[in-house]
């Protein structure tokens, strides 16, 4: 159902068709309304997303106040995917991400994650100083993300 949206993602252009397609046998599909929080900043990671449809904002906090209104640091479209970052670095979730609008994500958990998208990891921990450079100019630092020991 989902081998033709899989095949587009520049993500994924590395893995080889076979490889492709068991990405696609462990993918479910999560509905969320308009202002649903997807992931909450802080949060074990659990979960991988990719947009199949609408819009997802992606924030940050940068103190531990939950009271505070997050920083917008992304906004996710059709094709791109976000949650990796804290499987990648094994790290609690760094952002949180809403639905803006109605949005459809095809998710996959932690285990396919691993299994699966280790030809990815290195275009996924390239992104990782992408985010930093990000951070660095809204908030004048970064949050160690790519850091293991903190």
């Amino acid at each position: 159902m989902y081998e033709a949206f899989i095949e587009t993602l520049p993500l994924l252009t590395s893995l080889e068709p076979s490889e492709r397609m068991q990405v696609v046998d462990v993918l479910s599909s999560k509905v969320y309304g308009h202002g649903k929080q997807i992931i909450a900043q802080g949060d074990s990671a659990d979960c991988f997303y990719i947009v199949e449809s609408g819009e997802v904002r992606i924030t940050m906090t940068r103190n531990k106040d939950a009271e505070s209104a997050g920083v917008e640091i992304a906004l996710c479209t059709r094709g791109q995917y976000f949650g990796e970052l804290a499987l990648v670095a094994n790290k609690p979730r760094a952002a949180s991400a809403y639905a803006v609008g109605d949005v459809k994500c095809l998710v996959m958990d932690i285990q396919a994650f691993e299994r699966l998208l280790g030809p990815c990891m290195n275009i996924m921990k390239r992104n990782i100083a992408d985010y930093e450079e990000q951070l660095v100019a809204l908030f004048g630092g970064t949050a160690d993300l790519a850091d293991e020991s903190a």
